[in-house]
């Protein structure tokens, strides 16, 4: 955000507000050691990185009611008996979805996604509030104002609502859902591959708490050949999405260090896939996946 617009913003300090109805004035600055790209990560869209991101946020958020006129999700409550007493469960009823698994041959990478979700930062903000958090040492990192009066210090990337994720989409067209996987890979990635070169994995539950709609995973392999565009996502969607190249040998750091915000489906597909390329079960780079390996002999180890 521009400095000029934080001054004013912040010059404008107002006593704590319910997090369930009030309007939130923030500014988000990015220190210059912050490190955007750990294990490796190498950023494949400049145009949508998560630097040029943070200076397109604007500085108005707001927790509403939901107005009941929701494309993606509706509130409800299910009644339903158990052990002859009448019970009540409130639920959100939303579409299933597809994701997919995207390694690329030529760089020996997993290609994944990063993009500010407006929810996993009104957490953060309600966390924060709800925990009274005091001023926070002063030490290099993400540092995240509210202008309602607290000033939060995020030591990750999850703090102000960015997260990595695998490249991915609903279920809200009349198509198979590998057409669909092959859109959201030209839409968010900007690889072109053919329904038939998309390999359905495993299906998950998303939030059986309180949705329920399926999560079905999928995977692909791609190389430089295959780029048709620089991905990001639909503009005019609101979507600015940064495509990551994710090194091989780097999964199993990267997926279990617990100061990156991720996707619970990226955990398990990257794992699946990267434990299938080691052992052969994925094609990969011809048995060149992650070490450097060669062709198999048999040879007397008995002295001649």
């Amino acid at each position: 955000m521009h400095p000029a617009l934080t001054s004013r913003l912040c010059k404008a300090l107002r006593p704590p507000l319910n997090p369930c109805n009030v309007r939130r004035h923030l500014s988000l600055r990015v220190m210059a050691s912050a490190d955007m790209y750990p294990h490796g990560l190498k950023s494949l869209s400049p145009d949508t990185a998560m630097a040029k991101t943070l200076a397109r946020l604007g500085s108005k958020f707001e927790i509403v009611p939901l107005p009941g006129d929701s494309a993606f999700v509706q509130p409800a409550s299910i009644h339903y008996e158990l052990d002859g007493k009448q019970r009540r469960w409130d639920i959100i009823k939303a579409h299933s979805s597809v994701a997919c698994v995207l390694y690329h041959t030529d760089m020996d990478a997993f290609l994944v996604v990063r993009q500010f979700r407006p929810a996993v930062y009104a957490h953060r903000c309600r966390e924060a509030e709800a925990a009274g958090q005091p001023m926070p040492d002063k030490r290099e990192g993400y540092v995240v104002e509210l202008c309602a009066g607290l000033i939060v210090e995020a030591r990750s990337l999850e703090d102000i609502g960015f997260t990595i994720e695998l490249c991915a989409g609903l279920i809200d067209k009349a198509k198979t859902l590998e057409q669909i996987v092959v859109e959201e890979i030209h839409e968010e990635v900007g690889y072109a591959v053919s329904a038939e070169e998309v390999r359905k994995v495993s299906k998950a539950v998303a939030a059986a708490g309180n949705n329920g709609a399926d999560s079905r995973q999928f995977y692909a392999e791609i190389n430089d050949s295959r780029r048709v565009n620089a991905g990001g996502g639909l503009e005019q969607s609101g979507e600015a999405i940064e495509v990551l190249a994710l090194p091989f040998q780097s999964v199993p750091a990267f997926v279990t260090d617990d100061s990156i915000a991720k996707s619970t489906g990226l955990m398990f597909g990257l794992f699946w896939a990267y434990t299938g390329l080691l052992n052969g079960d994925l094609k990969g780079q011809q048995g060149k996946v992650g070490v450097e390996t060669g062709e198999l002999h048999l040879r007397s180890v008995l002295p001649s």
